[in-house]
This record gives C-alpha cells, structure tokens and sequence, in this order.
C-alpha cells in the first residue's frame, strides 16, 4: 500500500485529479522508491490510482530503479482508486475486487469510466502494490490487518499474509484481519514493525 508523494495544493484552477507532485514531492518519490527497492518490495502487478500525482509518483519510482515498478502490462490505473479513496468504509472491499480481478483468469480487464486498461491478467502475482489516496489508503490497509496504519505522503506499508494450501487472491483478499503489517517505508528508510 503507497501513498503517493507530495501534491501542489488546490489553487482554485486544477481540478484536485490532475494537481502535480511537488519539486520535494518528485524528491520523496525518488527515495521512497530506492527503500521500497533496496527492500526487496518489487511488485509483479501495480494497481495505481490514475490522478496525475499518483501517477507521477510511480513513474518516478520506476525510473528510479530502473523500472523495477511498473512492468509493462502489469500496471493498471484505476479512475476508481481515487474516487473510493474519499468515500467511508469501502476502499479496503473495492480494492479487493480490483486485485481478485486482475488476478483472476478469464475474468479480464474491464475497467470503469476514467480507467486505463493496458493490464494483463497477472495470475503468477505474488506482491501487488496500491498506489492511491488518503483517507481510503490507510483505511484500507487498517482493515487488512486489525491495526491502525498510518501513510503519510510517499510512504508504504508492507502488508504479507500466509498462504494456505489451495490459497486464491480471492480468499486472501476476503480475509481481513489476517494480514500482518511487516514493515513502513519512508523516504528517510524503512521502520520494521
């Protein structure tokens, strides 16, 4: 789960969707992409909201390190992500179908009004990374695991489950509570829980 990186703020003439990230919000992407990658946190399927600043940050990670983030046809940006951020109590469920879907063979890549769809089906996913907004972004990740997280601008929680036997994303997703909150990368580095 990453919050994308420092915005301009709201000046009365750009919508809230297409503001842009910071000269210190394009500073933060660019750290928080060597933590997230000297991590070992290289996602094999990116679900990003498809706000400019969402956007702008994971193209920074990705030129960072070498595009380690963001694989051609295994990112997928959702207008969805930044709508449901807002919203109380459904982010966590939306995010669920987003990830069920995209994993799911036969299911394929519909999409919704104001999202890109250039995604493969990623049914060899292991790690998935959510690139979106607050307040639907550390709600979602809280619900995940039973445990209040915190995600301040271009930081990410490491969130892992245990796999069962005979395990889908859709029994995983449907599981909240049973993630464990490993570890929270800031761009000042990465915090073990």
């Amino acid at each position: 789960m990453l919050r994308h990186s420092a915005s301009s703020g709201a000046d009365g003439e750009t919508k809230d969707a297409d503001r842009p990230l910071t000269r210190e919000g394009r500073a933060l992407a660019k750290s928080v992409a060597t933590r997230v990658d000297d991590a070992g946190w290289t996602p094999d399927l990116t679900l990003c909201s498809n706000s400019r600043r969402s956007k702008e940050t994971l193209e920074i990670m990705r030129d960072e390190v070498n595009e380690a983030f963001g694989t051609k046809g295994r990112v997928m940006y959702l207008g969805s992500l930044y709508h449901y951020a807002s919203l109380d109590g459904v982010m966590r469920q939306h995010l669920s179908e987003c990830v069920v879907k995209q994993t799911t063979a036969g299911d394929g890549a519909d999409g919704e009004e104001g999202d890109v769809v250039e995604c493969e089906i990623v049914t060899d996913a292991r790690t998935i990374m959510a690139v979106g907004h607050n307040k639907g972004m550390e709600e979602a990740a809280s619900e995940y695991c039973g445990r209040d997280v915190r995600l301040q601008v271009a930081t990410a929680a490491l969130l892992e489950r245990a796999r069962g036997e005979g395990d889908t994303w859709a029994s995983a997703m449907a599981d909240a509570g049973s993630w464990t909150l490993v570890a929270v990368a800031t761009p000042e580095g990465i915090i073990q829980i």
